[in-house]
């Protein structure tokens, strides 16, 4: 990208004009010419891209290939998640995958519920409400709202920046507005949504602080917001540090601690949830990258021989129950004024 496609800006959670410079980096995933950076407000130090991308240039960040925006499928209910779903979130008319549970499937056990539980929190499934609303911030080709409509849910809406994505999600009969989250959101009445979700969206965001707030007011008290992101507190943050995953230049902006998530919720939510996500491929990419770019380590050599092993899914799961990992989802609700 060339000097005018970007623009200085303040912190997205102070407005301080002022920051520093922290990390340089390129775009690793797809490719997209130029050197981004990462910069750390000098009076709150809380982390975003700094210069960033004008506006005009954001949907030009996702190529084609763009994995979420591919069309989407359809996913099984297997009976042991048709079970949990049914018991803890109210999804009482759920029935599981035609010829699901016949013969025995230990993996199917009710003992095995609590991990079921965690998958519930990590995958963003909602609550039950009964002809509830339900809006998804960043909907991309509508694969999540496929899913939801599988579980029950009907009044379903979207938000997507990229057209060609929209319009995948608008072929499978869904609702969706195209253009920036900070644009759109505010088109919807106030109060309307039993449900807001954002998966892996906040991150790419010019102020998700604000966003969170025009969120809280399209809720219904009582709302519930989930979402995910990344943060920097993950083990992969420490180990890879300039090559850490979660920069994902150029189409990052936003730079998030666990703690500065709390803190953007704090007044408007409660009952607040978190959930690590078991993600490998935060630990194989940066150290594929190092060892391609001739800056390989014995960590980096070590993490690629595990991630190849049958330890791997085991390992990946402990350090997501340890909170050790970057990629989380978070469940909260509306509080009631």
């Amino acid at each position: 990208m060339i000097e005018h496609d970007f623009e200085y800006a303040p912190c997205p959670r102070c407005g301080c004009e002022d920051s520093r410079t922290m990390v340089k980096g390129i775009d690793r995933l797809y490719h997209i010419p130029g050197e981004y950076l990462a910069a750390e407000c000098l009076r709150c130090r809380f982390w975003f891209q700094n210069p960033r991308p004008v506006a005009s240039r954001l949907a030009s960040l996702y190529p084609e290939d763009y994995l979420p925006h591919q069309k989407p499928t359809a996913s099984t209910i297997k009976s042991g998640a048709a079970r949990c779903l049914q018991g803890r979130l109210g999804y009482e008319s759920l029935e599981p995958a035609a010829g699901d549970g016949k013969g025995f499937d230990w993996r199917q056990l009710a003992v095995l519920d609590w991990i079921r539980n965690w998958q519930m929190g990590v995958n963003l499934i909602p609550t039950y409400v009964t002809q509830g609303k339900l809006l998804e911030i960043g909907c991309a080709s509508g694969g999540r709202l496929l899913a939801l409509r599988r579980l029950g849910w009907q009044q379903l809406f979207g938000i997507e920046l990229v057209p060609a994505a929209a319009e995948r999600a608008r072929a499978e009969g869904f609702s969706v507005i195209t253009g920036q989250v900070e644009d759109t959101l505010s088109q919807y009445p106030d109060e309307e949504f039993d449900v807001i979700i954002s998966s892996m969206v906040l991150e790419h965001l010019y102020n998700p602080f604000q966003v969170v707030q025009i969120v809280a007011k399209k809720l219904k008290p009582g709302g519930q917001f989930i979402f995910s992101t990344v943060i920097r507190d993950g083990l992969d943050a420490r180990i890879f540090r300039d090559y850490w995953s979660g920069f994902d230049f150029p189409r990052h902006m936003i730079y998030f601690q666990k703690s500065d998530l709390y803190g953007m919720l704090k007044g408007q939510f409660e009952k607040i949830e978190i959930f690590y996500q078991n993600a490998p491929i935060d630990f194989v990419r940066p150290a594929v990258s190092r060892k391609d770019e001739g800056k390989g380590t014995i960590t980096d050599n070590l993490i690629l021989k595990v991630a190849r092993s049958p330890l791997a899914t085991s390992i990946g799961l402990l350090l997501a129950w340890s909170g050790l990992t970057c990629r989380v989802s978070l469940r909260c609700l509306k509080k009631h004024e």
